[in-house]
């Protein structure tokens, strides 16, 4: 699986998808300054799953199925501690519903597979 994490969510999170092939933002041409039509060019170019915070996404992926896959967090503000926390406990679950599904909303008490 490969994923492609935004943004507004940390670099750190990468390490919860060991095994698997996960480029964060900043390691992108224009890092986070890169715009949501790039980034939905190179999930769908590469197919990755976009993991994001950010709605526009959500409105993207209904309006014209971009990115490729979505993976919508919204779990509120929470801590760094907490959110890795939660990308720990919940990592495989997340990888195996992306393997199966093509957008889930993740948050603090279940994840949702919108499909």
């Amino acid at each position: 699986m490969k994923f492609l994490i935004d943004a507004h969510l940390p670099q750190s999170l990468v390490s919860f998808f060991k095994d698997h092939d996960v480029v964060h933002s900043s390691e992108l041409v224009e890092g986070n300054l890169t715009s949501d039509k790039t980034i939905n060019a190179v999930s769908i170019a590469e197919q990755r799953a976009v993991i994001t915070k950010d709605t526009d996404f959500y409105y993207s992926y209904l309006a014209k199925k971009e990115p490729y896959k979505l993976v919508l967090v919204k779990l509120g503000n929470m801590r760094l501690k907490d959110l890795k926390d939660y990308f720990e406990q919940n990592a495989q679950q997340i990888i195996t519903l992306m393997q199966a599904y093509s957008f889930i909303i993740l948050e603090p008490e279940r994840i949702r597979i919108l499909e």
